[in-house]
């Protein structure tokens, strides 16, 4: 399987048009069949409710691959059917439409099927249906099924991958995790190898004289080999015995220290094959590294072999001790510092003011119930302030960090060139229904829950003398007179007069009579240009909450009962990028031909590092979109678990809610865009507390025993008179040495990687100063520690005790 991209304008991959994607069918060879999913935000309709909702319109071939009896209907995704839509029981054979689209709802897609792509969640399923070519929007997601031929790409932009389930952006980030913690695994094995090298060359040297009378007595190398040997064995299969009991432990205990959520996606499948090949280099290596101490060893020869027992270590062996110090202490170090930029990665992702701001804010997942409106939403608000330190400040349906829902729109600018246009004008009421056919050609008609200024519906001739297909959403404005909106266009069976028809069916009495060719002004523009907006709907206090300033017009506030028009407020990317920075007055229309005016634009600021820049968006007040799901976004003076718990508890007990999820900011984004960091950060930071024990215990083993070997030695210098601090001082000099090459080749290794790192951690800015010299520090003391016990040891005994103990 294979994903086919496109390359935007920030150079990222991201969705096709449906001409180039009619177009990579025909010039990319080597694919077996190529399906399309068309995934965009659209207003849907289920069980009298209105909602906004991401839906993905599937190919029949790529249907069958993600296991979607599409035939059928529509499908409601697993997790929609929990959060948003109720039981599956009770969704099947409904009716659903979708921009005005009717569909029954067939199903329920399997659980682990959360959308195309993992990163971009999809609710709902519907079968794929080809739109006109001229069709420039760029929402069609590409998967094919290779034959094995090589691909033939003969154009710059598509970029072909291998179907990972994620989007190349995020598989380069979690590919990059997966290398730095298979990175760490390899340093932590490295220093594991290391201490068991160093353990066995010390404990051969505390038998060294043993060894020598043995070799003197007639041993063979090969005899001295197979004892060596098999005490590697028993330590290898000891230790493996140990270690198989060490990772249950971890496979157990590591996903306590992740989030619930974190933890029930973490899935421990080992590999049988890498588990035998790491067993196998495991053993290989305890064995090899039992086998060095016969590297002191060069001779048979009795004398030369006695000689050397009151001998120090030969200068090979030093060497390889030297070196596997040094190996210990640069791959702690290097895990260490890793860790460090990670932390300061996860704990910097929210450097900015507005992320600041947000750092006592607790977020609520609340349910509202099919029939609730702001009475339900105000008493939710109650609930939350009754709490000593909290208060509820604003509402939202997707906050930072979630995934972009992204809307096409047609943009109608402000101010454009009139024409006129001559039109009957003629009246709706119960009796029309008798001379329109079947349901509105486009649009809707009058009556549905929609919201609009003035509005009226126009027969099929008056939609082909004003905007043809683009009808619904657009505005006509007669002399002296408001603008009017046509929500929809009808076919009349009598009349073939362009007309505009009017709502007359909640008014007393007889309507007027028809208006012949009345004159009206309409834009000369019928073709109108499209946005990709990522849209949210919020409260009115929301942008006070969040700290977003007002830049342009008006904000909801102002404009509260004074008008049923549906409004908008957009950001400053959107009114920049698409209407030359003059949105206030301009407006939006939907695939629906729903019409909402931009009444002013605010400036939106990343809320952290995680978030690499601010999308164009538009924001619709909850008032007149209220969807399944909403969140209460409170402040808290003290965030910690009492409170969290307390105000769950108070919103729970507010009628209609069964249970309510409520986290700190901060938490809330280590669940979503900084999942895979956190995670990452929470196993490195285990490798490396694991590695720094090691290490400790390593250095302190190894220096030990090159102490005591070198007793004999520090006692003849002091009693040949050698003042003891001077001794002391010379010993830690060798161990500063060791210290200060493994310090330096541990923070060269992490300064190379840490451009390589920053592909995974956000721009929080260079590493804080103690990241670098943490671990130095730390295994700087352990190794004056360890240092200066052997010569503590040796002055505080006679050197005659000694010499003769040693002889």
């Amino acid at each position: 399987m294979a994903s086919v991209f496109r390359l935007n304008s920030y150079r990222e991959t991201g969705p096709l048009s449906y001409q180039e994607y009619r177009s990579a069918k025909e010039r990319l060879s080597g694919f077996e069949w190529m399906g399309a999913a068309r995934i965009a935000q659209s207003s849907i309709t289920v069980a009298g409710r209105s909602t906004l909702a991401t839906v993905a319109a599937v190919t029949p071939d790529l249907a069958e691959f993600l296991q979607l009896p599409l035939d059928d209907g529509a499908i409601i995704s697993h997790q929609a059917s929990i959060a948003e839509f109720g039981p599956a029981d009770q969704l099947r054979g409904q009716e659903l439409r979708i921009d005005g689209a009717s569909f029954r709802i067939s199903g329920v897609a399997p659980e682990w099927l959360s959308g195309l792509y993992r990163d971009h969640p999809v609710d709902l399923w519907i079968p794929f249906q080809p739109t006109s070519p001229d069709d420039t929007r760029r929402n069609i997601w590409v998967v094919g099924r290779l034959a094995g031929a090589p691909l033939k790409l003969d154009t710059g932009d598509l970029r072909v991958f291998p179907y990972a389930g994620v989007t190349p952006e995020l598989a380069e980030s979690l590919l990059r995790i997966g290398a730095l913690l298979e990175l760490a695994g390899a340093l932590l094995f490295v220093i594991a190898c290391s201490n068991v090298g160093l353990f066995l060359l010390g404990r051969a040297f505390t038998r060294f004289k043993e060894t020598a009378l043995r070799v003197a007595l007639g041993a063979s190398r090969r005899q001295l080999a197979r004892e060596l040997i098999a005490d590697s064995i028993v330590l290898s299969v000891a230790g493996g015995a140990l270690g198989l009991l060490l990772a249950i432990w971890t496979s157990r205990i590591l996903p306590a220290l992740l989030f619930e959520e974190d933890a029930q996606h973490l899935i421990f499948a080992p590999n049988r094959s890498t588990i035998v090949a790491a067993s196998l280099v495991c053993v290989a290596i305890t064995i090899l590294c039992g086998l060095l101490p016969l590297a002191g060893f060069p001779h048979n020869r009795p004398v030369l072999v006695l000689r050397r027992g009151n001998a120090t270590p030969s200068p090979a062996i030093r060497r390889l001790r030297f070196g596997l110090v040094v190996a210990e202490m640069a791959g702690c170090c290097f895990l260490v510092i890793s860790t460090a930029i990670l932390l300061q990665g996860l704990n910097g992702a929210l450097v900015t003011s507005a992320g600041r701001r947000l750092s006592h804010t607790l977020l609520a997942n609340l349910k509202t119930p099919p029939a609730a409106g702001l009475r339900y939403i105000q008493q939710l608000e109650a609930a939350a302030n009754s709490i000593a330190g909290v208060s509820a400040v604003g509402w939202t349906n997707r906050l930072p960090g979630s995934q972009p829902a992204s809307q096409w729109l047609r943009i109608d600018p402000a101010r454009q060139p009139l024409r006129e246009i001559s039109l009957d004008i003629d009246w709706f009421t119960p009796r029309s229904l008798e001379l329109f056919s079947q349901g509105p050609k486009r649009g809707r008609m009058f009556g549905r829950d929609e919201q609009s200024c003035r509005a009226a519906i126009v027969n099929e001739a008056a939609a082909n003398d004003l905007f043809g297909e683009d009808t619904p959403g657009r505005t006509v404005q007669a002399v002296a007179s408001p603008p009017v909106e046509i929500i929809g266009v009808v076919s009349t069976r009598n009349t073939q007069r362009p007309t505009i028809y009017f709502d007359y069916t909640n008014r007393p009495g007889f309507p007027p009579r028809l208006v012949p060719a009345a004159r009206f002004h309409a834009p000369i523009t019928s073709d109108l240009a499209r946005a990709e907006l990522e849209s949210n709907i919020v409260s009115l206090d929301y942008f006070d909450a969040m700290g977003i300033q007002l830049v342009a017009g008006h904000s909801f506030a102002d404009h509260r009962d004074s008008t049923p028009c549906r409004l908008g407020i957009l950001n400053q990317q959107a009114a920049d990028i698409h209407f030359n920075g003059n949105a206030v007055g301009a407006a939006l229309i939907d695939d629906r031909g729903r019409r909402t005016t931009i009444i002013g634009v605010v400036h939106t600021e990343p809320i952290g590092a995680f978030q690499r820049r601010v999308e164009p968006a538009l924001f619709l007040p909850m008032s007149q979109d209220l969807p399944p799901r909403m969140t209460m976004i409170a402040h808290a003076y003290d965030v910690n678990d009492a409170v969290i718990a307390g105000l769950g508890r108070k919103l729970e007990a507010v009628p209609g809610q069964a249970s309510v999820v409520v986290k700190p900011f901060d938490t809330y984004l280590t669940q979503t865009s900084l999942a895979p960091l956190h995670i990452a950060t929470v196993v490195l930071a285990a490798t490396a507390v694991i590695a720094l024990l090691l290490s400790m215990l390593g250095l302190f083993g190894a220096l030990n025993d090159a102490g005591r070997q070198r007793r004999r030695e520090l006692a003849v210098r002091i009693a040949l008179g050698a003042q003891r601090w001077r001794v002391i001082g010379q010993v830690l000099e060798e161990g500063g040495r060791l210290a200060g090459a493994g310090a330096i080749t541990g923070m060269l290794g992490a300064l190379v990687l840490s451009r390589w790192m920053a592909g995974i951690t956000p721009p929080a800015g260079p590493p804080v100063f103690w990241a670098w010299l943490a671990a130095p520090v730390v295994l700087a003391l352990a190794v004056a520690i360890s240092s200066v016990i052997p010569a503590r040891r040796a002055m505080v005994v006679s050197p005659i005790m000694i010499m003769r103990d040693d002889s």
